[in-house]
């Protein structure tokens, strides 16, 4: 279980981005929606440990990222698939994941190796091209391998953001199905700000807005606060329309 408690975050030139956010995660899927500038990005680097938070604690169980002899173990059960997530374009699919597997310290041998990386490629239909080189795959051939490489060390948290940003539908489809088997063994957070696939994938979701959290609960429950709404798209923007308009007051 991971736990933020007010997390807050001031860069240096004095820019607020997180305004003491509290978040519980356990066993499953959580969606976080957020419009741009909302603090994603941040909060995520947060969670990742790439960023470190102004003041508030976050622990990983029975684990604190405030005592750096906890940090290493925290990082090793973490697995990040970024935005912008490119592989190493000279090497093959099977090779690129053998390739982070070493360098996550990965404790198999090397048939043991072999096996949970053809298991991955497997799992997310790449056996067929696992020895083509990664600078051929397609758009969503690489997001494919990018949810491979952040569970070839079997972690507790997989962070994912933005991961069907550009994909055609038919690969968006693929890809929530993918991303939604990972989260029946584990705890996966999805960043992003598309709702269909907040809608298809999540029984929870996060809205952040302005630096804090603004809803907290089952999408159906935004829907029902939201009278005249007929999905989740649109209760999510009467929701911010809504903060808008307090800004404003």
């Amino acid at each position: 279980m991971l736990i933020l408690e007010d997390i807050r975050k001031t860069y240096p030139d004095g820019k607020e981005v997180l305004r003491g956010v509290s978040l519980t995660l356990s066993s499953g899927m959580l969606g976080l929606l957020g419009p741009n500038g909302a603090g994603k990005t941040t909060l995520l680097g947060i969670l990742t440990l790439a960023v470190e938070p102004t003041s508030g604690r976050r622990t990983y169980g029975s684990l604190d990222a405030g005592r750096a002899p906890d940090r290493p173990a925290i990082r090793a059960a973490i697995g990040y698939l970024p935005q912008d997530f490119h592989p190493v374009g000279d090497l093959t699919g099977r090779e690129y994941l053998t390739f982070c597997a070493r360098l996550r310290q990965v404790p198999l041998a090397k048939r043991a190796l072999a096996e949970r990386v053809a298991h991955l490629l497997e799992a997310v239909d790449l056996t067929s091209v696992a020895g083509r080189r990664c600078g051929e795959y397609s758009g969503g051939m690489r997001r494919r391998l990018g949810i491979a490489q952040a569970l070839i060390h079997s972690p507790q948290l997989v962070v994912v953001d933005e991961p069907t940003a550009g994909l055609d539908p038919e690969e968006r489809i693929r890809f929530r199905n993918l991303i939604a088997e990972a989260a029946s063994s584990v705890t996966v957070l999805l960043s992003t700000h598309i709702c269909e696939d907040i809608e298809a994938t999540s029984d929870r979701i996060v809205v952040l807005a302005k630096g804090e959290v603004t809803f907290d609960g089952a999408p159906a429950e935004l829907i029902a606060r939201r009278p005249g709404a007929r999905s989740l798209e649109e209760a999510y923007a009467a929701l911010l329309a809504s903060e808008e308009d307090a800004v404003r007051a």
